[in-house]
């Protein structure tokens, strides 16, 4: 039995392990796994009853096996099968800066551009004509999606012929939407001032706020039980091979709508040097201990388990100051761990801010329990990095 039950979860991981490989957006390997571990039950027990019926096998670990093996089979026959079958083919209309990372991105071909010949297009990517051979271009290449970045498209194209394409199946969507799509991350290239204003996408939703403060502090309380050993050997070390100055060290940070707090870690510098690492202090960084007394933070209610990374206070000035989007990632409580910080790790570029907050923005307008599990098992369990759909990486700050 529990060999024949290894069997099927092998094949349906290898199932579902080929069928992620072919998604656009880049989706986490436990959810495709469940979703294909649920299909494949369902016809794993068909085959069951068929070879039990037609063969007259009644060893129950053979029909497993074999039923898992089928089942895996035919469902990876079946999304390849799909996959071919669907041909998607984009067409961009319009083309600027945002459309030439969606472009990269987009795993499927891409049929061209229509733009004016005064818009610059890179090596690769056709050039269909203006806008006013649009009718003739649909007509001719038959598209399956449209890709529309272009500030007032509206007066160059006309709404009806969009409706017209939707009404037959064609997907219409604009660059920014397709950018969330491909990168897990909001546009802030394409951020207007009433997106800011008026949407309530992109402010922390109360509900969830709610049920998070729940299980955050009810994790972070245990968490800090489980771990107080640990922590309280560490801080002995600490003071005992760190020379004079305290344990811990507290920074200012701006915290949820903007009221400040103090950030605590263990010291790992001299005190009054110019920034030398003890001994002891480069253990606790090469081990990533550094951080463990923010579990106080979290029980106190100043931070979460999962979030935006915590800013300093005079650095959340600055930043908002130069980018007004950037107040929003303060519309929820800074967390130890969080969607930027997931993407950012293993990057050794220079740090890029607006990607980060790009990826807070998105973690704010997506932000749900689900999420926050995801978040915390690609932490705990890492998997392979996939570079999804041709993802052109950039860096960001951890």
């Amino acid at each position: 039995m529990l060999a024949g039950t290894g069997a099927s979860i092998l094949a349906f991981w290898i199932a579902a392990e080929l069928r992620s490989g072919s998604r656009e957006s880049a989706t986490s390997w436990w959810i495709v796994f469940v979703e294909q571990f649920c299909l494949g039950t369902g016809v794993n027990l068909l085959l069951h009853a068929v070879l039990t019926y037609v063969l007259l096998v009644r060893r129950t670990p053979v029909l497993i096996t074999l039923g898992g093996i089928l089942a895996s089979g035919l469902m990876t026959w079946y999304s390849r099968w799909s996959a071919t079958r669907e041909g998607r083919r984009f067409l961009l209309l319009g083309f600027d800066s945002v459309s030439q990372k969606v472009a990269a991105a987009i795993r499927y071909p891409v049929l061209g551009v229509v733009a004016p010949d005064t818009v610059p297009l890179p090596a690769g990517i056709p050039r269909l004509g203006d806008f006013d051979r649009l009718d003739s271009i649909l007509g001719e290449f038959r598209p399956t999606d449209i890709v529309v970045e272009m500030k007032g498209w509206s007066r160059r194209i006309l709404p009806a012929t969009l409706l017209r394409c939707k009404l037959t199946g064609v997907d219409v969507i604009g660059a920014p939407s397709l950018y969330e799509q491909l990168f897990g991350r909001v546009c802030c290239q394409r951020l207007r001032p009433g997106d800011l204003l008026l949407s309530a996408a992109l402010r922390g939703d109360a509900r969830t706020m709610a049920v998070q403060s729940i299980y955050t502090n009810l994790f972070g309380l245990a968490l800090l039980i489980a771990l107080a050993p640990l922590i309280l050997l560490i801080a002995l070390l600490v003071w005992l091979f760190s020379g004079p100055g305290p344990v811990l060290e507290s920074l200012e940070c701006a915290g949820f709508q903007h009221i400040p707090f103090r950030l605590l870690r263990f010291r790992t510098t001299a005190q009054g040097g110019m920034g030398e690492k003890t001994r002891v202090g480069w253990w606790i960084s090469r081990l990533h201990l550094t951080n463990l007394p923010q579990l106080l933070n979290v029980v106190r209610g100043d931070m979460a388990i999962v979030g935006p990374s915590p800013v300093r206070a005079q650095f959340a000035d600055y930043l908002t100051a130069a980018m007004p989007f950037y107040s929003h990632r303060f519309s929820v409580r800074p967390g130890i761990i969080g969607w930027a910080q997931l993407h950012s790790r293993g990057l050794r570029s220079v740090p890029d801010e607006c990607a980060q907050i790009e990826y807070d923005l998105y973690y704010i307008k997506e932000g749900s329990l689900w999420m926050d599990i995801e978040i915390m098992q690609e932490n705990l369990l890492p998997a392979p990095r996939r570079e999804s759909s041709g993802e052109v990486r950039e860096s960001l700050a951890s």
